[in-house]
């Protein structure tokens, strides 16, 4: 795949995704993350984003798995936000 806009930006708007749309309860299968994304106008395919899901992974993000019908991902944890605080 070609470089077309917004590809530098996709990482920052799978983190974007991942924290404000999923929680332990509320995953999000591959397929649903590339809906999120090109409602962003970002274009992706479902192999780099198996190495995005990774590379938010080793920067600290506890991204987390699991496997029913299919494989679901989700922030296992979140920082506090004002209110739960």
């Amino acid at each position: 795949m070609s470089r077309s806009s917004g590809q530098k930006q996709k990482l920052l708007y799978l983190q974007k995704i991942m924290l404000e749309k999923t929680d332990e309860e509320h995953g999000l299968t591959v397929k649903e993350i590339l809906t999120e994304l090109e409602a962003y106008g970002i274009k992706a395919e479902r192999k780099s984003l198996y190495d995005d899901l990774k590379s938010l992974e080793d920067f600290g993000i506890d991204i987390c798995r699991t496997k029913t019908n299919t494989v679901k991902y989700y922030v296992g944890s979140h920082d506090f936000e004002i209110p739960e605080l």
